[in-house]
This record gives structure tokens, sequence and C-alpha cells, in this order.
């Protein structure tokens, strides 16, 4: 057994060395989907170096000023100060792993007081495919960054009970635990609000491995929840006009997520075939008849598992958490992301801590199994395999949509996304082809017919661009760009009076308009009045 064997510092230096062996190669990869168009060179508070907005007021629908901060800084830091470049900005992701797998296995050595445990514990943490998606995309050093703090929160505060043996709810938010625990826990949330989960997985934590203080303890963690209602109203307010509302009834959100969590599970354990946006939205889902199945056996499980939770107390609680904290992105309360799936594999990352709680019931049962250690790293020999390969697709741009093409053609965002890159390389027939293919998905995807409208004008098939432009303006008529763009058609086309109308539309929507093009739009306006 490890356990007598190896020094838990060796077993600590194995899981950084694996996790830097896995993931190294990640740092020649290039930014992919939201990275640039988003949150880097498109943030313009982040390239010029304004920490102070980020705490100010949200950005892009989510008040995380802790994360935008830090890559501001690494920015400023490490980086040429106009182009940025991936590479650093990997490198950051991948340490993050590293240290939140060392947090992980000093947490689950005092859960389950066994090196042996604690250590497969983490190496399932380490290299589950499913936590590929969070360490290889940039944009997910959120996700890390804020799994980082909470697992500090946790450390600390299991330290301390481990310590005290007798736990006084009075005595406790006066301590430095309490104190550098709550901190943790802030910063946390001011990572990823996700983390508003954490009172509730420290809750259950506590239940089950310290039950004679969890009564003491839960009045403790209420400070938490007081603490994180703020949070959560400020991105509840940023997020007001992206939600996605749709007319969905609370029995179909049951459903939705009683399937979304089904797919976990099920990714879990059998985590194949993973891709970067299965595009399964709540319209997709509510059409799959299966969703009655998968829910019902997810809420018998944990109707089974609550009322034996005292004779399965780790079954409940490993269930319990990986519920917790999926919750926020089951479907139940509509959340941004929506529109392009209701399941991603992003969200599990630290979820992941609900799975290992099973890892002291396996070694019970595998002792009994001969030749099990065999078993075992099969398992992890397969996780490994899996893990490689899915790495491969996060490379660049097209690896990971032409990846999610090959399992799934159901999102319109996908072939989007493809679409953009394609444009971006002057591939405007390609970029055509990806932009329909979307637009067949989701009709009034408006991001994709205003860059469809934008390649066949660089293909010179000025009326398919009209077209688009004008479908554009019966959906949305609100959107000064698009008469803009609508008015250099207009010009290409010789209908000058039409384009300076476009052009009186963009300024009354508050669009820059070139003062160069306006100016020469009046000269041929004086110029055809001449002529007549």
């Amino acid at each position: 057994m490890l356990t007598k064997a190896i020094n838990k510092n060796y077993l600590i230096f194995i899981l950084v060395a694996l996790s830097f062996v896995l993931y190294v190669r990640t740092i020649n990869y290039g930014f992919v989907w939201d990275d640039e168009r988003i949150h880097l060179s498109a943030n313009k508070q982040l390239m010029e170096g304004d920490i102070k907005s980020f705490w100010e007021q949200p950005y892009s629908g989510m008040y995380i000023p802790v994360t935008y901060s830090t890559w501001t800084i690494i920015k400023n830091v490490f980086t040429d100060k106009n182009k940025l470049s991936p590479k650093v900005f990997h490198l950051v992701n991948v340490i993050t792993h590293s240290i939140n797998c060392i947090l992980l296995f000093q947490l689950l050595l005092i859960l389950f007081k066994d090196r042996t445990q604690a250590f497969f514990g983490s190496l399932i943490f380490l290299l589950h495919p499913m936590q590929v998606e969070s360490v290889a995309w940039i944009s997910e050093f959120r996700g890390l960054y804020s799994a980082l703090f909470s697992f500090l929160a946790l450390l600390t505060l299991f330290r301390y009970l481990e310590k005290e043996k007798m736990f006084s709810a009075f005595k406790f938010p006066a301590t430095k635990h309490f104190l550098f625990s709550t901190a943790f826990f802030l910063l946390a949330l001011l990572a990823k609000p996700s983390a508003i989960v954490l009172p509730f997985v420290a809750g259950v934590l506590v239940w089950c491995f310290y039950r004679d203080k969890f009564i003491s303890v839960l009045k403790s963690l209420t400070i938490w929840i007081l603490f994180s209602i703020p949070i959560v109203l400020i991105t509840q307010h940023s997020q007001e006009n992206e939600l996605i509302f749709e007319n969905i009834s609370i029995l179909q959100r049951v459903l939705i997520a009683g399937d979304s969590l089904f797919f976990y599970f099920q990714n879990f354990f059998i985590p194949y075939p993973l891709v970067a946006c299965y595009g399964f939205t709540p319209e997709y889902i509510l059409n799959e008849k299966i969703i009655y199945f998968t829910t019902a056996i997810c809420i018998s499980l944990f109707l089974f598992l609550f009322i034996k939770r005292r004779a399965y107390p780790i079954l409940f609680s490993s269930f319990t958490i990986i519920f917790i904290c999926l919750l926020p992105v089951l479907g139940i309360v509509p959340f941004e992301y929506q529109k392009h799936s209701n399941v991603a594999d992003r969200y599990i990352y630290f979820a992941t801590l609900g799975f290992i709680l099973l890892v002291p019931l396996f070694a019970i049962y595998l002792k009994k199994i001969k030749y099990s250690i065999y078993s075992i790293g099969l398992v992890f020999l397969l996780y490994l395999i899996v893990n490689i390969k899915q790495t491969a697709t996060w490379k660049n741009e097209f690896t990971v949509w032409d990846n999610t093409l090959s399992h799934y053609q159901n999102s319109s965002n996908v072939y989007y996304n493809r679409g953009v890159e394609y444009s971006k390389m002057g591939k405007f027939p390609e970029a055509i082809n990806d932009y329909s293919h979307s637009l067949l998905l989701k009709n009034n995807y408006l991001d994709a017919l205003f860059n469809r409208a934008n390649a066949y004008e660089n293909v010179g098939d000025i009326n398919s661009a009209f077209i688009d432009y004008n479908t554009y303006l019966t959906i949305d008529s609100t959107d000064g760009s698009v008469y803009y763009k609508r008015a250099y058609l207009f010009y290409k086309s010789g209908n000058i009076v039409a384009a300076m109308n476009d052009v009186r539309k963009s300024e009354q929507l508050n669009f820059p308009v070139s003062l160069k093009f306006k100016k020469t739009l009046q000269k041929e306006i004086v110029k055809f009045r001449e002529k007549k």
C-alpha cells in the first residue's frame, strides 16, 4: 500500500509531474472560441490594463473581477503590449490545475485518512478526460481559479475541524481559520459565481465525515451564504438581458435537469465522445423521449439514497455534492450558455469531487476481488488514452469544431464558430457553407446572418448580401451596424440616396459612422442633383 511505502511529498510530486506531462503540449496551442473574441484581445479594459473597471461593474454578463484582474496582470507582465500570446495563458491553466490536484490530495488525506485513497482520488481528478476542456481552454481559467480558492476554503475549514475536538459555532467565526476560509470563498465567488454552491458542498462533507459537528458548522456556514447574496444579485442583474427565458414550464425544466444530470453520470463513467459543444439545448432535450427515463432514474436514485442516507452516507453525499455543484447549470434556472447547450464538460470540473468520494467504497470492494489492481490499472490507462486524444482536439479552432462535428451536427454555434475562422483566413465560400448550416439549425441566428452577408460581399455576391442584411433587419431593426453595412452595398450598387438613408439611420441608432464615407455620399448626392 502507498500509505507506508511512499512519502506523501513523493505522491504530490507524481501528481504535479503527471499533470505537466499530460498538458504541457497545450502551451503551444492557440486561442480558441471566446478566448480572443470576448475575454482577452476584444476586452478593451484588459488590453488597457484597467483593472479598476472590472471591480466597478460586470463584464460580458459576469462579475468575475478576480479572474479578469489576474488575466490583466498576466498580460501586462508576460505578454507584448498590443499582441497577446496564448503560451503564457495556457501555462497558467496547467499550473492552476496542478495546484488544484495538490490541494485536493491534501483535502482527501483529511477526509479519507488513507494516503492510497487520497492519491487515487486526486489521480482521477487530474487525468479524467472530462477535465480536458477546463485545462486546455484558456477561457475556462475562471473555473480552474474558482476551484483553486474553493479547495483552499475547504482545506482550511477541515484542517480546523480535524484539529478541534470540540467545535463551537460561536468560537469558530472569530478564528483565523474562519477568516481565511471565508476570504478564499469570496475569492472563489469573484473568480466564477458558480462557487455559490461551496457552503452547501462543505455542509454535506461535514455531515458525511464530521457528523457530530454538523449543526455547529452549519450555523457558521450561513455567514458564507449571506456574503454570497450581493455577488449573486450582481451576476443576475448583469445577465438580465442575456438569459434565455423560453416558455418552458417547471415540469419541463425538471425533465431537462434530470436528463442533464444523467448525461454527466454517463459521461463520467464512459467519457466518450467528448466535444466542446454538445448542442443539447432545452428544445433539443425536450424533443428526446428518453428524458422521462433518464429523469426517473435520477429522481429514483436520489430518493433511495435519501431514505437510506444513514446506511449509505458516502453514496448519499457523493450524489448530493454532484447535484449541488451542477444545480446552477442543470436548466432549472435559465443560464446564458443554454442557447448553445444545456451541458458542457467544464461544468463537471469541481463537481468531480462528488465522484471522488466513492473511492473509499470502491477500495473496500476491490480488496475482495482477486487481481483488482489490474482492473484499476486498465481503467486509468483507458482514461489516460482518452485524455491524450481529447487534449489534441483543443489545438486550434478547427480541431475543436471538426472534432465536435464528427460526433454531433446539431449545434448552430459550432458551424458558426468554424465559419468565423474560415472568414478570418479569407476562405469565404467555406465560411458561407458553414454559416448556411448554422442558419438551417437556427434560422434567426443574427450573427450568422451578418457574417454570411459579409462573406457574400467578399465573393462579390451583392444580391445575396442584400438578402441577408434585409432578413437581419426584419428580425432586429435596432442594429446600426447592419444599416451601415447595407449603406456600403447601396453605395457600391449606385443607389446613393438609399445609402445616405441607411447612414442616417445608423447615426440615429448611435453607430459610429465614418465622416469620410458620409461626406463622399453627400458629394455624390450633390452631383446627382446637378445632373437632374
